[in-house]
């Protein structure tokens, strides 16, 4: 995450006269990726909510729900530090574009499938884990290819922008359509969801060829298992990354406890009684939250200060696993929701633009897929631990209750990271 986070512009002259300058127009091949990554997160969105349905309807185990959720985090743990590394020697358009093809494959066989009533839960997490495998080269290449499409002045902006169509189609469109469409019929979201993703390949392919950026010679290349350790080293060489990196990790699995086995709890016969339509439209409070805390985030680290606003945030995420420990009021819970996703989201945009700001492009997708992977293992371990709770407790709030209490600690974690430093890190010191 951060080893250089931006400053508010009190404190920070630089940042003051940007504050003053008029914004640059970010171009038309950002509003193409711009676009490219609102409809997959649209489809991202919908397939949130229809996959975890898909699974109710094939089994009733929590262990077996929380692991279709798993299934594709486990893929991003696979195969994201070389889908880095590739995303720094090849053109990161022409990885994504083909990412996005394959999801549109992929969410079109499962739709056949289960319109066919062939669909087994085998199949199911066979298809969630090919899924997040192009989810893990169409997020390592798509993030990385903004600073080299928009001015540098305007970066945090981009990331603000792609970030919040993100938390529009991710958590709050999508998955207010895919409970809607489900009920109507089960192949639906599937099936929209793959046409998203085909749009989404389209606008990748209209896209002027990627900008030249600083690549090692050919000569001196080294072995694609050497570049993903040279990723990994400059992820951890500075400590203030290093902390925050695991910070947002360990969010991450408190999170998981949460939303891994979420469906069961919320949707009939669980204890809250919600139909599938009533379930989509309360996912939907996600991204309500999640697209104001985005849309934000840049006004209140002015105001806080990033490190107060990350250990905020941290402690205000507890809030939707407070509500779901605690009651089944449909409204509090709601509340719980938006108020859990606007926290994360501020916390997201913060990392992510300070990350690209301290790393050098040659090794930028590298280091981000580095730190996604300690994110994604947070959020693997952590539905894992649902499925194991709801298991030996049978009372799903006991994962809801561990997870509040976890995020309220970890706002101990600011103590251990130490002042930003003077400089970013030299590529061509790690070997």
């Amino acid at each position: 995450m951060s080893a250089v986070p931006p400053q508010p512009p009190s404190s920070t002259p630089a940042h003051s006269e940007n504050s003053a300058r008029r914004p640059q127009p970010l171009g038309r091949d950002f509003t193409l990726l711009w676009g490219a990554s609102g409809s997959a997160s649209l489809a991202d969105g919908l397939v949130r909510v229809a996959l975890p349905l898909v699974a109710v309807e094939l089994t009733r185990s929590p262990a077996l729900v929380a692991g279709v959720a798993v299934t594709t985090t486990l893929a991003w743990i696979v195969v994201g530090l070389p889908a880095g590394a590739l995303g720094d020697r090849l053109n990161r358009r022409t990885i994504a574009l083909s990412a996005a093809l394959l999801r549109t494959v992929l969410l079109g066989a499962v739709g056949l499938l289960l319109f066919t009533d062939q669909l087994t839960v085998g199949m199911l997490f066979a298809a969630a884990f090919l899924l997040g495998v192009g989810e893990a080269f169409f997020d390592t290449s798509t993030p990385a290819m903004v600073p080299g499409l928009v001015p540098k002045e305007e970066l945090s902006r981009a990331h603000g922008r792609r970030h919040a169509v993100a938390m529009a189609g991710n958590e709050l469109v999508g998955p207010a359509a895919g409970g809607t469409l489900f009920a109507l019929s089960k192949v639906a979201p599937l099936l929209v969801s793959t046409a998203c993703h085909a749009l989404s390949a389209l606008m990748l392919w209209r896209m002027r060829a990627a900008p030249d950026r600083p690549r090692e010679p050919e000569a001196e290349r080294t072995a694609l298992f050497t570049e993903v350790r040279q990723g990994l080293v400059l992820l951890v060489r500075s400590r203030r990354i290093a902390v925050i990196a695991l910070w947002g990790g360990m969010a991450n699995f408190a999170g998981s406890l949460t939303f891994a086995v979420l469906a069961l709890h919320l949707v009939a016969p669980g204890p809250v009684g919600l139909d599938t339509w009533g379930f989509g439209l309360l996912m939907a409070s996600l991204g309500l939250g999640g697209l104001i805390g985005a849309l934000l985030a840049g006004r209140l680290a002015a105001r806080v200060g990033e490190l107060r606003l990350l250990t905020l945030s941290c402690a205000l995420m507890a809030a939707d696993s407070v509500a779901l420990a605690l009651t089944t009021q449909i409204w509090v819970i709601a509340v719980g929701l938006v108020v859990g996703s606007a926290a994360a989201a501020v916390f997201g945009v913060m990392a992510i633009t300070a990350l690209q700001r301290a790393t050098p492009d040659s090794h930028l997708s590298r280091v981000s897929a580095g730190n996604q992977l300690v994110m994604m293992s947070g959020t693997a371990l952590g539905g894992i631990a649902a499925g194991v709770l709801g298991e030996a407790t049978g009372d799903l709030r006991v994962g809801f209750a561990v997870a509040a209490v976890l995020l309220l600690a970890l706002t101990s974690m600011r103590a251990a990271i130490p002042a930003a430093p003077t400089g970013g890190l030299d590529p061509d010191r790690v070997r």
